[in-house]
């Protein structure tokens, strides 16, 4: 098996878990994993602790780590930089699988929304969390989707999955929750785009969507929305009881239950699913599953 996996925002906290995870899970599969972030020093410490799991595990398949400081709020970086690496990808021996993990995001500004910051930082807000995500899908489907006749074409001949596309989602996609409009509605369009593109993927199964909701976990961006004066009260009140009744998921837990489901294929395309929705993971690790 060959596979490839890029991760966005790979340099720290839930990127990095998923980075280890697929390293992980995709043991037995020679791999190339394209590491994505703005922090350079941060994704070097992510490619480290990667090769360390997955020596630590004593395979032999091949492992080869690239990583790349890209800035995703900036259209003239990020395009050339894709195109390279999709450049890169058909040249090499051909693939099994290729996994495109959108995990790169931001809170953007706090506050109600009549507090909304200048229309120029709301358009960075979105070229991150939207713009640069559909401009990513849309250079992997040309390289590894279905066409428009394939789309169109009956009957379909092609069921082997090729492309996995997987978007970190939130509770905040689907639910609203004051002072955080933009980034519920920079995750609500993402949503919907997903959703979307699972649809016209869905008649030949080359293109399969995995929109995973890692739940309240405690990062940087959690203690943020807990200290920002800018939060409304109820949700600041929420999420310190959280933090201090120790509930927050952890991002490795997490973490695993997602790729181990991206890998397996055990989602419904395009569909929503949260971190308790997995639950069965580690039951099946635990022997649950006969």
């Amino acid at each position: 098996m060959h596979s490839a996996v890029l991760v966005t925002g790979a340099s720290r906290g839930f990127g990095r878990c998923l980075a280890l995870d697929f390293a992980r899970e995709l043991v037995s599969s020679d791999l190339d994993l394209f590491l994505w972030a703005r922090d350079e020093n941060g994704l070097k410490e992510t490619s480290r602790l990667v090769r360390e799991a997955r020596d630590s595990l004593q395979q032999t398949e091949d492992l080869h780590i690239f990583i790349q400081p890209v800035d995703l709020r900036d259209s003239a970086d990020y395009t050339k930089k894709l195109d390279d690496l999709l450049g890169q990808l058909t040249t090499a021996a051909p693939y099994d699988r290729v996994f495109l993990v959108h995990n790169a995001g931001a809170l953007g500004g706090l506050g109600f929304a009549q507090e909304c910051p200048s229309p120029s930082e709301m358009a960075r807000h979105f070229e991150l969390n939207v713009s640069s995500v559909m401009w990513l899908n849309k250079r992997f489907l040309d390289v590894f989707g279905a066409s428009r006749r394939d789309i169109t074409k009956l009957p379909v001949s092609d069921t082997t999955t090729k492309l996995v596309i997987f978007n970190v989602s939130s509770r905040s996609a689907i639910a609203p929750y004051p002072t955080l409009s933009q980034y519920c509605t920079a995750k609500a369009a993402r949503e919907m785009h997903f959703r979307v593109l699972a649809a016209e993927q869905a008649a030949c199964n080359k293109v399969r969507v995995f929109s995973y909701s890692p739940g309240a976990m405690d990062t940087e961006m959690q203690q943020t929305m807990r200290t920002s004066p800018l939060m409304a009260p109820e949700l600041t009140k929420w999420f310190v009881e959280m933090k201090e009744q120790g509930t927050l998921v952890p991002t490795q837990q997490s973490s695993h239950r997602g790729v181990v489901a991206a890998v397996n294929g055990d989602f419904e395309t395009g569909k929503h699913v949260s971190f308790d929705d997995l639950k069965y993971v580690e039951e099946r690790s635990l022997g649950g599953a006969k």
